[in-house]
This record gives structure tokens, C-alpha cells and sequence, in this order.
């Protein structure tokens, strides 16, 4: 791929990503796609319910494959390799892969959405710590295990439904007075038997020398209490995943990518998709429609570009 020079580079294979690949092809750009994992985290959400045109909702990961097929379908060119950095060389979009692939495009599409928050609490790395109830739930079915889930949102909800049909109790714990999660999640986590709600609890410690055995809890006096656990699942929030890019773009506090309303960020010819976008909503649609439009407006810069230099 050295001396190839795409129109449009794509970093991520998301719903983003693999949206911005499908319209970037029917645009007739020369697309090629930077990722690993097709999907991309959509593998960790069991049932996708809210997707228009799926009644009975569908898996996340047969979604993420059915994605990447019709991208593929289309003509997308895929590395099937994680970048490791993305920069500027010779006035060109320059890609590096993990595996040393160096890829150069026109213009780039960042849709590497979130990665999961940590605990900074004393022993957090301990081993059981876990940030997907599909992926690593399974390990913990026909132990009696207990389990603790930490978070409050529709994503803690879902970890600790998921959960319940594994472990004989699901402790739910989290800082607020209340869930934050929407109404359909609260109902179904109020009414599951073996879902112990903890609110208005702050994890102050993991306990375990090699492997989790419990953690510490204080309640909003302060009062400690210990808690025996099998594993631990975090739902605590997200964070940008924008490691690779080593350009000078416009973010938020928290590090999202401002874009304009063409989702152009700060920097000509770079363009963001998705979650990793500061945007009032993140959900699978949203970022399926985000990655159409950032490949219909990457066409338009390109356009434009061609012109200017005639």
C-alpha cells in the first residue's frame, strides 16, 4: 500500500467507519479501511433493539459482520491491522499500522469511537476485572458466582441483566441517588430477583492478591463495607479513543473532536464519525448516519480540493 494514494482513509471499523467505507465507495472514492475488529464494540451488546428494520432486535456482532460485508461488497479496502498513528507527511493523510503498513489517503475519517473508563482505586489491576458481560460473563457460568457490576447507565443495566442469567447475585453499584439508565432498563433490573441495587456507593478498594476477591464500599456517610466477590464488570463512562492522532484538531475537555456541520474537524481534510465526535447522542444509528455524511462531505472536500489546484 506504500505507493498508493487513497481519496479517503478510514480509522475504524464501527458502525462509523464501516458506514463512512459503504457511502465513501458509492461516492466513488477510493477507500481503504484501518481496523481490526469489524464492528468494532458493537460485539458487546447482546441484543441491538433499537436499530429501525431489526424486529426482535439482533446481536451486535452479527450486525458489526453484516456491515463489514456490505462495506467489503462495495469495494472497500480493508488492512485488517489497528493504526498506530495517524499524521500529516508531504501534505498527505499518513497511516501507520501496528504492523508497520504505511497507508496515505487525500483525506481521513477518524471514527475510533470509546474505550471503556478505569477505576482508580488501590488494586485495580487485579486480575477479574471485566468490560464486557458477552465477552467474559460466560466464564463465570455454573460457579454460583457473585458478581458485582459498577456504573449506572443503560450500559451497566446491560451488563447486569446479562449477568443475572449466569451468577446466583448481581450487585449493582454506583455513586448517584439514582439510575441513570432509561425507563425499559430501570424496569427489567427492579424486577430481576438476584439484582442487589447498592446506590449512593463510592468503591474505595479492590481486595485480592493475584485474583478479585472482593471489594471495599463506603455509603454517603462514609461507612465502609466489604463485599465478597467472584468478578467485577465496569460501566463507569467512556473515553475518546484518539491515541493514534498526532495532528493539531480542535476537542472538547474530555478530548471528543469538535467538527463543523459538514463534520470536518479543525484541521482541513480530517473528518470524525461517531462516538470519538463531541455529539449530543451516541447510538449505533447516529453513528451509522454520522459516517454516510462524513463520506459524502470527505467527496465534496476532495472536489473542491481537484478544483482549486486546476
Amino acid at each position: 500500500m506504500n505507493e498508493t494514494v487513497y481519496d479517503l482513509m478510514i480509522v475504524g471499523t464501527g458502525p462509523a467507519g464501516l458506514s463512512a467505507a459503504l457511502y465513501g465507495q458509492r461516492w466513488g472514492l477510493s477507500t481503504v479501511v484501518a481496523g481490526d475488529t469489524p464492528g468494532g464494540s458493537t460485539y458487546m451488546i447482546e441484543n441491538l433493539v433499537n436499530y429501525p428494520g431489526f424486529l426482535g432486535g439482533i446481536s451486535g456482532t452479527e450486525f458489526g459482520v453484516k456491515a463489514f460485508q456490505h462495506a467489503q461488497q462495495e469495494g472497500a479496502l480493508f488492512t485488517y491491522s489497528r493504526l498506530d498513528r495517524l499524521e500529516i507527511l508531504d501534505s498527505r493523510f499518513t497511516g501507520i499500522d501496528l504492523n508497520g503498513q504505511v497507508i496515505h489517503a487525500g483525506s481521513a475519517l477518524v471514527a475510533t469511537g470509546q474505550v471503556p473508563k478505569r477505576l482508580s482505586v488501590p488494586n485495580a489491576q487485579v486480575k477479574g476485572v471485566h468490560f464486557c458481560a458477552i465477552c467474559d460473563g460466560p466464564l463465570y457460568r455454573g460457579k454460583d458466582a457473585v458478581l458485582a457490576v459498577i456504573g449506572s447507565d443503560n450500559a451497566a443495566g446491560q451488563h447486569a441483566m446479562a449477568l443475572s442469567r449466569i451468577a446466583k447475585r448481581v450487585y449493582l453499584i454506583y455513586r448517584s441517588p439514582a439510575l441513570k439508565m432509561d425507563a425499559v432498563h430501570r424496569k427489567r433490573i427492579e424486577s430481576q430477583p438476584n439484582i442487589q441495587i447498592l446506590s449512593q456507593r463510592e468503591v474505595r478498594s479492590f481486595e485480592g492478591l493475584d485474583l478479585i476477591e472482593g471489594l471495599v464500599i463506603a455509603d454517603d456517610k462514609g461507612n465502609e463495607t466489604r463485599l465478597a466477590v467472584n468478578g467485577v464488570f465496569l460501566a463507569i463512562g467512556w473515553r475518546p479513543n484518539t491515541e493514534m492522532l498526532k495532528l493539531p484538531v480542535e476537542t472538547t475537555v474530555e478530548g471528543y473532536l469538535k467538527t463543523d456541520e459538514t463534520l470536518m474537524t479543525s484541521l482541513p481534510g480530517l473528518f470524525a464519525a461517531g462516538d470519538v465526535r463531541d455529539t449530543d447522542l451516541r447510538q449505533v444509528l447516529t453513528a451509522c448516519a454520522d459516517g454516510a455524511r462524513a463520506a459524502k462531505h470527505a467527496a465534496g472536500y476532495l472536489e473542491k480540493m481537484k478544483s482549486t489546484r486546476k
